[in-house]
């Protein structure tokens, strides 16, 4: 097991700085794609919906690279709300994130409360496939 974690401010502008972390501690193999997406989507989370988003907020992101899996995790400052999967309209931009984790992961969940709070999330690593003789 391989073990990384990183400390954001919590602004949108470190989303793309997020994303090329993930990206750099994981590589380029298959399955990767889906893990940056599903960070990004928990990190932008934390940045909109949480105190992690106010002035001198910040959000941690913690990526772990299992044999078989990744799990993900962003600790945020907390909120009052608690995070779901929302049902946007299908001409909505925004309200798709937490769908997108859910489709993408294998599980996730949420623990915290108001003051502090971690969505994880697990992403299975593709099978290889056998080559034909």
């Amino acid at each position: 097991m391989s073990y990384w974690s990183r400390t954001y401010e919590g602004v949108p502008e470190q989303l793309s700085a997020v994303r090329q972390y993930t990206r750099d501690v994981l590589g380029d193999g298959p399955g990767v794609d889906d893990v940056v997406l599903v960070v990004s989507e928990l990190a932008a989370n934390a940045i909109r919906h949480t105190l992690s988003g106010e002035p001198d907020g910040v959000f941690v992101l913690h990526v772990a690279d299992f044999t078989d899996y990744w799990q993900v995790r962003v600790d945020d400052q907390g909120s009052p709300k608690t995070p779901g999967v929302a049902d946007p309209d299908d001409s909505e931009i925004a309200g798709w994130g937490l769908a997108v984790v859910g489709e993408l992961a294998e599980k996730w969940d949420v623990a915290g409360d108001e003051y502090a709070r971690a969505i994880w999330a697990v992403v299975l690593k593709p099978k290889p496939t056998k080559a034909r003789a």
